[in-house]
């Protein structure tokens, strides 16, 4: 059974990164971030940014409330390997999911849920705050 859900890990694309953020660990970070390009920004790929981009918010000590365990344990491992560069790509990243070029945006504002766009607000504050 799929997951599918307005937060950053309740999806398929997402959950299935995590083995990637194991075995690469700040790389797969940084190729998540970079998919969210200047281009038009695929669902999937957006999924993976937002999912990145809260790595990086949780390797900062702004986590989101209910992180995988394998996501706690990673940022509690590694979380020094994100440098304040790779935050300001993850808000870079984050504005662009929430964008008019954006797949997933379309997707979630179709469906009238308020709760992602509410989701996105959070976390892109919460990289903010890391920036200060």
């Amino acid at each position: 059974m799929g997951a599918w859900g307005y937060l950053p890990f309740e999806n398929d694309a997402a959950l299935d990164w995590l083995e990637d953020l194991e075995a690469d660990g700040a790389d797969a970070v940084r190729q998540a971030l970079a998919k969210a390009g200047d281009r038009y920004v695929e669902a999937s790929e957006g999924a993976l940014a937002l999912a990145a981009a809260e790595v990086a918010a949780a390797t900062q000590g702004n986590p989101l409330g209910n992180l995988p365990e394998g996501v706690a344990d990673w940022v509690s491992a590694h979380g020094p390997e994100i440098t304040a560069e790779d935050v300001e790509m993850a808000l870079d990243a984050v504005e662009r999911v929430a964008g008019d070029r954006s797949e997933l945006a379309e997707l979630w504002d179709g469906a009238a849920e308020p709760g992602w766009r509410e989701s996105v607000a959070d976390l892109a504050g919460r990289l903010r705050l890391a920036l200060e």
